[in-house]
């Protein structure tokens, strides 16, 4: 059972990559009106992914034992 947490750790893991990943290469920009337009949600999504990571590896490690 602990490999089902150790695969979903590490798929939270590849997910907040992805979505930094995904923030850097979108970037911002300032329109015409001067208003910035930025993919904000991509950053504490992220963070939510790798504290669902952490979680779930504490988890794997957990059931180990």
């Amino acid at each position: 059972m602990n490999l089902r947490y150790l695969v979903a750790a590490i798929a939270c893991f590849l997910a907040a990559n992805g979505c930094y990943e995904l923030f850097h290469r979108l970037g911002s920009h300032v329109d015409d009106q001067g208003i910035l337009h930025e993919p904000f949600g991509l950053i504490p999504l992220g963070w939510l992914f790798v504290l669902a990571g952490a979680v779930l590896l504490v988890l794997s490690l957990a059931r180990r034992k």
